[in-house]
């Protein structure tokens, strides 16, 4: 069992935070395809960000038996990564090194840390694994730095019309590099529909679900933002169809508990609700 610790941005410019972030997620997501891992959630790691932590106090607070922790430098076309996987009870390294690289390479890095620490874990990858770790959804390093940009906006709770806009054009530009984005075409969808229901705009979010859905089927989101449009629609059958696909899909998603709460609110369905509320709450670091 693991938990990966924010990786603390080295760049001196507090607004590359987005990038240390994004990098820090993406190992996450990648080790909580290891069936034999147990991973720390999003969550429950960002609440240690900006923190001077031991080891040892985190390890027992969480459980885990392992503690990765490192630091991002990005500067210019180039970016340094470093890394250490601690054993948490003895505070001891078993595995730690420094990659310096183009940005350009930046999933095959990816790839070598997710891959140096199963190495250093002892574990053994199933085939599906082994390629689920390698699948980034786009091949291009501009179109992510586009994406995780956006997303930085998403999960800091800026919801107002200025940030969901100017996360909208980081999609656009990112799908635009890239139109085979999946999770570009996902995080569009998940604002066009805030902004439609919130603030009444045309586009509603329904198309870029569609079409994040026909790129990755997997994808969890879209498959709420369809959810929820079902029900508005009253078409309540498909849309317990859809987000029950989400929920299955992707259980530890703050955007599909908060759209099964809001779908189970409206069919009065109130335990329900209360339920993936508190799913939601718990795993939101934001003022959502």
């Amino acid at each position: 069992s693991v938990c990966v610790l924010p990786f603390a941005n080295m760049s001196g410019d507090a607004e590359q935070e987005y990038f240390s972030d994004g990098i820090t997620e993406d190992i996450i997501t990648d080790l909580s395809k290891i069936s034999a891992l147990s991973v720390v959630s999003r969550n429950s790691a960002f609440q240690f960000k900006g923190k001077h932590v031991d080891v040892r106090q985190v390890a027992r607070q969480l459980g885990v038996s392992h503690v990765l922790e490192g630091s991002v430098r990005k500067a210019g076309a180039r970016v340094r990564i470093t890394a250490q996987l601690i054993e948490g009870s003895a505070d001891s390294h078993i595995w730690a090194e420094r990659y310096d690289r183009d940005l350009t390479d930046i999933f095959a890095l990816q790839d070598e840390i997710s891959q140096a620490i199963v190495g250093a874990l002892r574990l053994k990858l199933l085939p599906a694994e082994k390629s689920a770790i390698g699948r980034r959804g786009t091949d291009n390093a501009d179109a992510y730095n586009l994406y995780l940009m956006a997303r930085r906006h998403w999960v800091s709770g800026n919801s107002d019309v200025v940030g969901l806009e100017e996360l909208l054009r980081l999609c656009r530009l990112a799908v635009g590099i890239d139109p085979a984005y999946a999770h570009a075409w996902a995080l569009m969808a998940l604002a066009q529909t805030t902004l439609h229901f919130r603030h009444g705009t045309r586009e509603d979010g329904l198309a870029a679900a569609e079409r994040a859905l026909s790129l990755d089927p997997d994808l969890a989101e879209p498959h709420a933002v369809k959810a929820r449009h079902l029900d508005i629609h009253l078409r309540a059958d498909e849309a317990d169809a859809e987000i029950e696909l989400a929920l299955r899909l992707d259980p530890e998603s703050y955007d599909v508990q908060f759209s099964a709460a809001f779908i189970r609110f409206r069919q009065q369905r109130l335990a329900d609700a209360i339920r993936h509320f508190e799913a939601a709450a718990k795993l939101s670091d934001t003022s959502f």
